[in-house]
């Protein structure tokens, strides 16, 4: 109970705002999937839903002009899922301030990219 008095600066404080950070890049890259795909729908890809999402953006059989970009998404989810889970589920292991700032600068960057995306795409 002593860390959740430290809000704004505690190990849970941290864990958590890991977790929001991450989850604002997914709802925002899930907001635009289909506008930014290639064609092929969301629904045609089979997993978890993470797992979805990223193989979508990340799809090694598109070739359009945006491809190439959507593929940095997509690689960028899936690294951000694995930090979102360490700081949910990996309690033995620290989860430092250093790891936090370094995750939500890249969950920004996600939605960043997502974003441009779809404005070129005109979605």
């Amino acid at each position: 109970m002593d860390n959740i008095r430290e809000a704004g600066s505690g190990e849970v404080y941290r864990r958590t705002s890991a977790s929001r950070a991450y989850y604002g890049a997914y709802h925002c890259a899930l907001r635009y999937a289909n506008e930014v795909g290639a064609g092929v729908p969301l629904s045609s890809y089979v997993g978890g839903t993470h797992q979805v999402l990223s193989d979508f953006y990340s799809d090694p059989n598109s070739k359009d002009e945006f491809a190439k970009r959507r593929k940095s998404i997509g690689y960028m989810l899936k690294q951000a899922h694995v930090i979102r889970c360490l700081a949910d589920y990996e309690l033995d292991e620290d989860f430092s301030e250093e790891a936090l700032n370094g995750h939500v600068a890249q969950c920004l960057m996600i939605a960043e990219k997502v974003r441009k995306v779809a404005e070129e795409v005109g979605a």
